[in-house]
């Protein structure tokens, strides 16, 4: 079923955060941060990539923080928090950021490829949410599982409009 936040977009245009699930509706209002740690051999350890509110939003007539606790994360496993501001993972610089943190191998390639569709390719985003509600064989993709033309977007989104 099509949210009402995402029809609320027109235009589809925004990303779903990570943690709280809700609507990021402008580019200035994302962060994307991952936990850096090392190994018994003392080599750096990145993980944990997400994409979140910037700061906190009001949820249930409370503040809450999307990000990472800074200092749980440092108590419990010695993990330091990372992070960029959106904008730097959009458009063609942020397409060579990522490209940058692939070649260096040290985020998991899967979280990686996942954070540039969902930055980089027109209504990714919302195709992905859609594939919650929609049967695998109303949309079989050409590419693969997770790698959707944009012919193969659009009708996912018709779709979704269709039986939602």
């Amino acid at each position: 079923m099509l949210s009402n936040d995402v029809l609320k977009l027109g235009g589809f245009k925004g990303w779903r955060c990570d943690r709280c699930g809700r609507l990021i509706t402008a580019i200035q209002e994302g962060w994307v941060e991952w936990l850096a740690s090392e190994n018994d051999d003392e080599e750096e350890v990145l993980n944990g990539l997400q994409l979140v509110h910037r700061g906190p939003i009001q949820q249930n007539g409370r503040e809450q923080a999307c990000r990472y606790d800074r200092l749980k994360e440092f108590r419990n496993a010695k993990t330091i928090v990372e992070g960029l501001p959106l904008e730097r993972f959009v458009g063609p610089d942020g397409l060579m950021v990522l490209f940058s943190f692939l070649a260096a191998g040290n985020l998991p390639k899967g979280q990686l490829l996942e954070l540039a569709k969902r930055t980089q390719i027109p209504g990714y985003e919302v195709a992905r949410n859609l594939l919650q509600g929609i049967s695998s064989d109303l949309v079989a993709p050409f590419l693969g599982q997770g790698y959707y033309l944009q012919s193969e977007i659009r009708e996912m989104i018709a779709v979704a409009l269709k039986h939602g």
